[in-house]
């Protein structure tokens, strides 16, 4: 798709137009090629388009982020058996963390799993060398 991408003269963001009618009068701009409109940057001194790496990078970070979220969601079904172990242990109460330990140890042995998976899938993320290796990285536990 073309985009007609500029420094907007008012509030002085890079913008991005799909017709040139759209764009501020006596306002320069640069005719781009683009996938999307997010490839677009202004980098300081000139409008131009990401690089591989640089897309790379962000979608990397957008990835973490996304997997972040996915594994709190995973584990706060059961942040509730972490919480009154915790609280066991600061009453000094050693026989109440042990019976939870048992009663919970399947679900703390969940969790550790879970915890291995997120830094395997930490690492694949952080390894891929292409947009996508990158996007075939499906996070899915279990």
């Amino acid at each position: 798709m073309k985009v007609y991408a500029f420094i907007h003269p008012d509030l002085q963001i890079l913008c991005c137009a799909l017709l040139p009618e759209a764009i501020p009068p006596n306002t320069e701009y640069v005719e781009l090629e683009v996938e999307s409109p997010d490839d677009v940057i202004y980098d300081g001194t000139q409008i131009r388009l990401k690089t591989e790496a640089e897309k790379l990078a962000e979608e990397k970070q957008k990835k973490l982020a996304e997997l972040k979220n996915y594994v709190a969601r995973l584990l706060e079904q059961t942040d509730y058996i972490v919480m009154k172990i915790s609280e066991a242990q600061a009453l000094g109460d050693t026989n109440e963390v042990e019976r939870l330990k048992q009663k919970y140890a399947k679900q703390i042995q969940q969790r550790q799993a879970i915890r291995q998976w997120n830094e395997q899938m930490k690492q694949a993320i952080r390894n891929a060398q292409t947009l996508e290796e990158l996007r075939s990285v499906e996070i899915r536990y279990g």
